[in-house]
């Protein structure tokens, strides 16, 4: 070859090379700035007693913003709408004229109030009403669309005097005779008209059920048959939901229960117990899909602070703001991106709420929000039992832990011998599990790990006491 030949060829190996240093440098920066983001934001949002309309949003929104929260769930009007009342509303019921142009700043995501309840009953059995219905529906989900809202906050408790109007009971002779699963088949077929009547002009709709099947479950394992509990045939409306639902809306748990919890424990587990538990009164063919449900977590501001005496737990005065501190901390960590604060006897947009639960909500998110932009390479601490009764935190330690983002390999180091279990957590999602682990063990997260909510470590040892990092 002549000396033209051998520069020409060395001149392509050079492109060639540098060509191949370049893609490996960027693909190097795209890998270390993938481990650096932030995680996305988890959500408060104000559901109450006090909720707006949306005039009042309209008029007030400015000044509502300087509240705490991410968003609201509001009404229409005061009278929140019934989702199975079969009058044959005109467009002037959903007042479309007025729904948009709301000046949404602070406030990103937001949710129409819709309760499961109808002052005439659920019509279950009656194409024609359910005809009606789902117009009605595809006029919230307008509504929903026109005022720039995420979704509905469906609330499916039943608040009137009358039982045979409760929608979730079931007994024969309310039904014409029928069995539980033939009024089931009805009730699941209304669920698939709900669902999809609301992603017509919304099809990326989020429902944020307060409850989902946490009330039935309660009762069921409390040996109570699930044709026997006051929400008898919600389950199979879940069904019919889940059979409708698009690839964009989202059904969300909100976990009612979460109200009275008292430790990190049920934060951190609950999402696991309800995909794999509460999967069992759903029907075959759609616990795939029910495991796939987002968990949020709530708040229950008059139950923390026994704003009435029904609510007071027993709880010392000055343990109930750590209350709220961890409570929020903990619904915050383990929700997948809601919270939302319940309240009753406070009105959050009249100045009314104690400046002390304010500073607290901001202290709590303003630490969440911290630690979901550290962009450290290497995370590392010590495990703890928070409990909010004690004014000094527990001495207790159950582990060391060392997380290196860049190789997603986390270290473990068991400081208490008689650890006998340890569980690794994204959101409300387990992704690991061992039984009697060895005291010093590494943990691969690159195949189980995506990046996109909290990594929490829980510990629980032979005595059944456990122990919580929430590493970032």
């Amino acid at each position: 070859m002549d000396l033209w030949g051998v520069f020409l060829k060395n001149k392509i190996l050079a492109m060639h090379l540098k060509t191949f240093l370049l893609l490996f440098f960027f693909m190097g920066v795209l890998v270390f700035v993938s481990h650096a983001q932030p995680l996305p934001a988890k959500k408060l949002i104000e559901y109450g007693w006090d909720y707006p309309t949306v005039s009042d949003l309209k008029s007030n929104i400015k000044q509502m913003e300087k509240a705490p929260f991410e968003g609201v769930c509001f009404s229409i009007d005061k009278n929140i709408y019934a989702a199975f009342d079969n009058t044959a509303y005109p467009d002037s019921k959903f007042q479309f004229n007025n729904l948009s142009g709301i000046p949404w700043q602070k406030f990103t995501d937001n949710f129409l109030i819709v309760r499961g309840t109808s002052l005439t009953g659920a019509h279950w059995l009656d194409d024609k009403s359910w005809d009606i219905i789902s117009q009605n529906l595809q006029k919230i989900s307008k509504a929903v669309s026109l005022t720039g809202a995420v979704g509905i906050g469906f609330d499916p408790e039943y608040y009137f005097k009358d039982p045979t109007l409760n929608p979730w009971v079931y007994k024969p002779e309310y039904y014409n005779g029928l069995s539980y699963q033939e009024v089931g088949g009805y009730v699941r077929k209304r669920g698939k008209q709900f669902i999809e009547a609301l992603q017509t002009s919304k099809p990326d709709i989020k429902i944020l059920c307060f409850w989902l099947l946490g009330w039935v479950w309660d009762q069921y394992y409390r040996k109570v048959p699930v044709e026997k509990t006051s929400m008898a045939l919600y389950p199979f409306f879940i069904d019919g939901m889940l059979e409708g639902q698009n690839s964009s809306s989202e059904i969300i748990d909100g976990n009612e229960s979460s109200y009275w919890y008292q430790s990190f424990i049920p934060f951190v587990t609950v999402g696991n117990n309800i995909r794999a538990r509460e999967s069992d009164l759903i029907a075959n063919d759609m616990r795939d899909r029910f495991k796939k449900i987002s968990i949020s977590q709530s708040l229950f501001l008059d139950g923390l602070y026994a704003l009435a005496p029904a609510y007071d737990k027993g709880v010392a005065n000055d343990a109930k703001p750590r209350w709220l501190r961890d409570n929020l901390y903990f619904a915050l960590k383990s929700s997948d991106e809601y919270v939302w604060l319940y309240d009753e006897r406070v009105n959050w947009w009249n100045n009314s709420v104690d400046p002390g639960i304010i500073n607290t909500i901001e202290e709590v998110k303003d630490r969440v929000k911290k630690e979901a932009a550290n962009n450290s390479d290497v995370m590392q601490g010590v495990s703890s039992i928070p409990d909010f009764k004690k004014k000094e935190p527990n001495t207790y330690q159950g582990f060391s832990y060392n997380y290196d983002r860049r190789s997603n390999i986390i270290r473990i180091n068991l400081l208490n011998p008689a650890i006998n279990n340890f569980q690794v957590y994204e959101n409300s999602y387990p992704i690991y599990n061992v039984n009697n682990p060895q005291s010093n063990f590494t943990i691969n997260l690159q195949k189980i790990y995506a990046h996109k909510g909290n990594l929490i470590l829980v510990s629980k040892d032979s005595k059944g006491t456990s122990s919580v990092a929430f590493v970032n």
